[in-house]
């Protein structure tokens, strides 16, 4: 039972660290907010907020993985849900572009870092034969949580939905009366995440040393990546990353651009916030189904899946954009598939490399997802006053195409170590022993 609870508190911890994705839905109240405190900012400026996110993730993920290997895991959490809350609270105060940037933008993905791989590796070690599962699990509440903070802020600041009247360099934005609810609304909602935080972290255990995992840990140590730098070193590392850039860039944008996208062609706040919350309840609930096929499949099969559904619904989106119903699935459908990375890299890459080395591999992995949010934003904010979005879905189709390729020409499905263990001892054997 204590497992299962260390699980549930693993769930509510994501779940947390998951409201990174309400970026896409407040980003036209930032920018409103900041417009009634004397600033241009328009929403592309505010694009780089989701991206800078995800990179403060890749760099506190390493130190976050070292620090559950050394310490009890409530203080890793602790730290990175602390710096977390701390942002979201000091960002109420912040007037400023380029202080919210930094902030809301860099520091509450450092928080995310440190927090993110903890619950995995814990309850890795709880459910050593199921890492695919639970990994699936734990990363839907990543998705759930910004299903939930979606609804909530909007609620709080728009609840009369109010559609965004004021036009600046090509947009729309609120009146004051809607933009100067954006800081009480951030301190409830710090408050609300202090409160899941203390829950999530009181369930958070690590299990006790016990003869059964002791043996599992033992039978295992040859499929154990030795060190980062062994790992790193690889072919298929670098394989992986190279999928992972590219493929990474279709969803991490929309998460952050579904609502100003689709304001273009639906003026309609609650409708938009809707289709959030219900593509982030798809973004997490499709996590544990992922994690579902690849364990009665494979990394291969479930991740050509993937690719292909993103790589067909990218390109069409320009032109289902203007109908709410297909707008709702298309962008429900690509932040499945954004999700679905989420949950098998992680399994993949513990498969692989083993648990324990796996998690800390992952980490230095996570910079193809860092560079890929950067990279898709840059492309976004040159390119598509010149191409439009439809020019931008095509390019963005063309990276997950991409991805397919080199998924299905250069990637193997292998535990390194234990082939390379194979090899070892094959190289040993005198001729004959070798063709017999």
């Amino acid at each position: 039972m204590r497992y299962y609870l260390a699980l549930a508190g693993g769930f509510l911890i994501h779940i947390v660290i998951g409201t990174t994705y309400i970026t896409g839905n407040i980003s036209v109240y930032i920018a409103s907010y900041l417009q009634y405190k004397g600033h241009d900012t328009t929403l592309k400026d505010l694009s780089i907020i989701l991206p800078l996110q995800v990179l403060g993730t890749t760099i506190a993920l390493i130190f976050g993985s070292h620090m559950t290997a050394k310490y009890n895991p409530w203080v890793t959490v602790s730290l990175g849900n602390s710096i977390l809350i701390f942002s979201v609270f000091i960002s109420s105060f912040i007037t400023s572009y380029a202080g919210f940037v930094l902030v809301y933008g860099i520091l509450y993905g450092i928080g995310v870092g440190i927090t993110y791989t903890t619950p995995l590796i814990c309850s890795w070690s709880h459910f050593p034969k199921h890492k695919g599962r639970i990994s699936g699990i734990i990363i839907s509440g990543f998705g759930f949580g910004s299903s939930i903070f979606n609804i909530v802020s909007t609620s709080m600041i728009n609840p009369d939905n109010k559609k965004p009247e004021n036009k600046f360099h090509g947009d729309k934005y609120f009146d004051s009366d809607i933009a100067e609810k954006l800081p009480s609304v951030l301190r409830w909602l710090s408050l609300i995440y202090l409160i899941l935080s203390v829950i999530g972290i009181s369930l958070l255990a690590r299990p006790k040393k016990n003869l059964e995992l002791e043996h599992y840990i033992e039978s295992h140590r040859d499929e154990e990546c030795p060190s980062i730098k062994a790992g790193v070193k690889t072919k298929q590392f670098w394989v992986c990353f190279g999928m992972g850039f590219c493929s990474i860039m279709p969803g991490i944008y929309l998460a952050s651009a579904y609502k100003s996208f689709g304001k273009e062609q639906i003026n309609d706040d609650q409708f938009l916030t809707i289709v959030g919350s219900v593509s982030s309840v798809c973004n997490g609930s499709f996590r544990y189904l992922w994690g579902q096929i690849m364990d009665k499949t494979s990394f291969k099969i479930s991740y050509s899946i993937l690719l292909s559904v993103q790589a067909a619904l990218i390109a069409t989106l320009y032109y289902i954009s203007n109908v709410k119903a297909l707008y709702l699935i298309w962008i429900s459908m690509i932040l499945c598939c954004e999700g679905g990375h989420f949950s098998l890299y992680p399994t993949i890459i513990a498969r692989m490399y083993g648990k324990i080395m796996g998690g800390k591999i992952y980490g230095v992995f996570f910079y193809c997802f860092g560079g890929g949010a950067i990279t898709g934003f840059l492309i976004q904010f040159f390119l598509v006053s010149f191409i439009g979005y439809q020019g931008l879905f095509i390019i963005l189709a063309g990276f997950t195409g991409i991805s397919l390729i080199i998924l299905l020409t250069l990637f193997k499905e292998v535990n390194l170590w234990v082939e390379q263990k194979k090899l070892t001892e094959f190289s040993t054997l005198n001729p004959g022993e070798r063709e017999l």
